[in-house]
């Protein structure tokens, strides 16, 4: 790495306003907690079962009843490789060490700027993420390490299981293409995910492999396989990462039956036809995509369900921290839009729960919270030290109920030419800037985003606060090599004092 890249990780400094800045809360528990976090692809928090009564996840649904649920959780950025790099190394995409705005192709984070891992190792962890890594793709961690181990070891990870997502080529390689192959399914897998990917990926059509061969349930059985292999006397942290419920929309088995679309119920703001990479969708086929989709989702549940079991096996699950989120949403049709890359609530929203029995209260928060807060919420519940100079905040004092906020706002950004796009979204209101256009929704009284508030006079106030909130928060979050500088005569003054003897003390 050269000289300017170190300069500049270890002149990070975090100067946060007043109010923005978390500070230590006091954990009163007999042992570390082992630590879960559940990472999924594209998770819409409009289809939560605690948002829409329609999705079927038992598991989670049981899970989140005993954590807090955070209803204002923003992705920094609603795309995959830019909010995952957000957070392994606590930075928004503006601050160097990250400035990733966007997927890249042949990139690594450096380990240099992306302490997570190291930082829960250090408190006595073992560290392991199963599934999906998108913190980096192609080779390029080849320039400062000599093999993959060695790159994830200078990450703080002991143990990783990479599974991108399911191989659209006979000639991937990798954990799960290797099972697939032992089971002479891998030309099948890749033949179809190829044929899908070229014509369309929303199109819903089951899997041609059975649930027990999927890839979700692949990383589940090797994150089980990993909790059963932990010493009890050392306490774990595992990021177990889904593909799904990201596209293709190719549920297996019976999870493709599960829900029936004609049953389902799109939201207002889904246009009853609107035109996507060529396929006009009316609201029929948007409901077919949906039930694809959510049975996905349910698979995921399934697989929450199998980790669950074997922290209670492991006898380890009344005292685990578990967190629950995803890296961005899915538009699935509102505002006649798929996929992800918007700032609208089902893109740039993503679901957050944190549960810690006798820990974390039970309830729901509307406090402004980012995805990458998981980082140093799990720092500070295990009793760990947080690197300086990173900009995510931890959400334990919210969700034990010791704070109402700990985030003025939750901001989003995105881009990959000038100007870039910039979200943020305080308690009540959210705002954005394209290259041409301003939004602006009341969110309490419009959540489904339907009338923008930014070209009306009447509104003219809101929408220049939430202008200035965006600028303190930039102001607020940028590196600062020259924090704590010392004037040279402040310094020679010090020097002095330090040199001058101590007067002697008076006779007795």
């Amino acid at each position: 790495m050269d000289m300017t890249m170190k300069a500049l990780l270890t002149g990070l400094m975090l100067i946060l306003p007043v109010g923005l800045r978390a500070e230590k809360t006091e954990t009163k528990t007999a042992a570390q907690p082992d630590v879960l976090v559940i990472l999924t692809d594209q998770w819409s928090p409009r289809y939560l079962s605690w948002e829409n009564p329609e999705v079927k996840t038992p598991n989670l649904d049981r899970m989140a009843k005993e954590g807090m649920i955070f209803d204002a959780c923003y992705t920094t950025s609603p795309v995959c490789m830019p909010a995952r790099i957000s957070l392994i190394t606590g930075l928004y995409p503006h601050n160097g060490g990250h400035s990733v705005w966007g997927n890249v192709g042949n990139y690594a984070t450096p380990a240099e700027a992306a302490p997570m891992f190291r930082d829960i190792r250090a408190a006595g962890y073992t560290t392991a993420q199963i599934g999906k890594l998108h913190w980096s793709s192609g080779a390029a961690w080849k320039e400062h390490h000599e093999n993959l181990e060695d790159y994830y070891q200078a990450l703080g990870l002991d143990v990783v299981v990479d599974v991108s997502g399911p191989p659209d080529s006979a000639d991937a390689r990798g954990a799960y293409a290797r099972h697939l192959r032992q089971k002479g399914l891998l030309e099948q897998v890749a033949k179809d995910l190829h044929d899908r990917y070229v014509k369309w990926e929303f199109e819903p059509r089951a899997s041609v492999v059975g649930v027990e061969d999927y890839h979700d349930v692949f990383v589940a059985d090797e994150a089980v396989k990993f909790i059963g292999g932990q010493p009890q006397e050392k306490p774990l942290c595992l990021v177990a990462s889904f593909h799904s419920p990201h596209p293709p929309l190719d549920p297996p088995g019976e999870f493709a039956t599960m829900y029936e679309p004609e049953k389902l119920t799109l939201p207002a703001n889904v246009p009853p036809v609107y035109l996507r990479e060529g396929h006009a969708l009316n609201h029929a086929e948007t409901r077919e995509a949906l039930a694809a989709y959510l049975g996905k989702i349910s698979l995921v549940d399934r697989c929450v369900g199998q980790l669950i079991e074997a922290l209670k096996k492991r006898g380890t699950w009344d005292n685990t921290l578990v967190l629950f989120t995803a890296d961005h949403g899915e538009m699935m049709g509102a505002h006649g839009y798929l996929t992800k890359g918007r700032f609208y609530e089902e893109s740039a929203r993503v679901p957050l729960v944190i549960r810690w029995p006798g820990q974390v209260q039970a309830g729901r928060t509307k406090a402004p919270a980012q995805m990458m807060d998981v980082y140093p919420t799990i720092v500070e519940a295990i009793g760990g030290e947080l690197s300086p100079g990173r900009f995510a905040v931890s959400q334990l004092p919210v969700a034990m109920g010791k704070k109402k906020a700990v985030r003025r706002v939750a901001v989003s950004e995105i881009g990959t030419v000038a100007p870039l796009r910039v979200m943020a979204r305080d308690g009540r209101y959210k705002w954005w800037a394209e290259e041409d256009k301003e939004f602006l929704f009341d969110l309490d009284t419009d959540p489904l985003e339907m009338t923008n508030l930014a070209e009306l006079p009447e509104h003219r106030e809101t929408l220049q606060h939430m202008r200035e909130e965006m600028l303190l928060h930039l102001r607020s979050s940028q590196l600062n090599l020259s924090a704590g500088y010392k004037p040279k005569v402040q310094r020679l003054r010090e020097a002095e004092k330090k040199k001058k003897p101590k007067a002697a003390e008076p006779p007795r």
